[in-house]
């Protein structure tokens, strides 16, 4: 099983590799890491995955790091709608609200939309939080259903 995890979060990349790597007894040679909109479009276009673990909010280019996009996780999708790249993915992100202003969508209506829009691969839309274990079982659950 291939997995290309998309995060650009230092904490939240270590957390998922942690459960990846100890719990599920995956291989550190069948993961990629990605830290961008940029690169992951790139390895998403050259190599093939079982299944993708995708931030939200993500930088847009390898050589700005930090230049955010709180939607830059939407537009890989749908690049992968495009392509009919689909690959079983669920979304986990620490953010509860995305956009600025008038343009602000919560994380639920954002989960609504994105469940409805990407139907044929997005598995689920999780809420990552550092202290709870919520987010591990959800995502164990959804690993466990790929293999």
């Amino acid at each position: 099983m291939k997995i290309l995890i998309a995060e650009d979060n230092a904490t939240k990349a270590d957390q998922i590799m942690e459960l990846l790597l100890e719990q599920l007894n995956l291989n550190s040679a069948d993961i990629t890491l990605t830290t961008n909109k940029e690169e992951t479009i790139e390895v998403l276009t050259t190599q093939t995955f079982s299944l993708l673990i995708l931030d939200m909010s993500l930088p847009r280019y390898m050589n700005d790091m930090d230049d955010i996009k709180h939607l830059a996780g939407k537009d890989i999708l749908i690049f992968m709608r495009h392509r009919r790249k689909f690959i079983p993915t669920v979304v986990i992100t620490q953010h509860d609200v995305f956009g600025h202003h008038n343009s602000q969508i919560s994380l639920e209506n954002l989960s609504s939309e994105l469940m409805n829009d990407f139907s044929k691969f997005l598995v689920d839309v999780l809420a990552w939080d550092s202290s709870s274990e919520h987010w591990k079982d959800e995502l164990t659950k959804f690993i466990e259903s790929v293999e």
